[in-house]
């Protein structure tokens, strides 16, 4: 058992490492031959709206759709890859200019804005902003 819990260590450690490193290497440096292969692979999953999506009721903020589903009777679900990092901050602005109201509850990446027609909520898991929307 001593032979396998000494090499078990080693494996475990080098593993760890690994990760370490590449987790390095792929996050949040300023490394500017990341973002042209990102902007690609954006552009390539770009994604169309289902055809009754409210588009000029709900506005969602600039950049790449990359999923689009739903339909009117079950509510849509759109996520979108905004062009800056303000995208969150941007969609809370918009649906506030179109005459959304600001439910209770709302934090520093989820909200639910509401009208006479629509209930949107809003979300970041990070950069991307996700929106679901279902008629009231």
């Amino acid at each position: 058992m001593r032979t396998n819990s000494k090499l078990l260590v080693p494996a475990a450690l080098v593993a760890a490492l690994s990760i370490a490193a590449l987790t390095g290497c792929s996050g949040g440096g300023s490394g500017s031959s990341s973002t042209p292969a990102a902007s690609a692979s954006q552009e390539a999953a770009a994604k169309s709206l289902p055809s009754d999506f409210p588009k000029s009721d709900v506005p969602l903020v600039a950049g790449t759709v990359i999923v689009a589903n739903g339909d009117k009777n079950d509510g849509w679900s759109v996520t979108v890859q905004p062009k800056d990092k303000n995208g969150f901050a941007d969609a809370k602005a918009a649906l506030e200019k179109a005459g959304y109201t600001a439910q209770p509850g709302a934090t520093d990446s989820r909200a639910v804005y509401k009208n006479a027609t629509y209930t949107v909520a809003v979300g970041t898991p990070g950069v991307a902003v996700t929106y679901a929307v279902t008629a009231n």
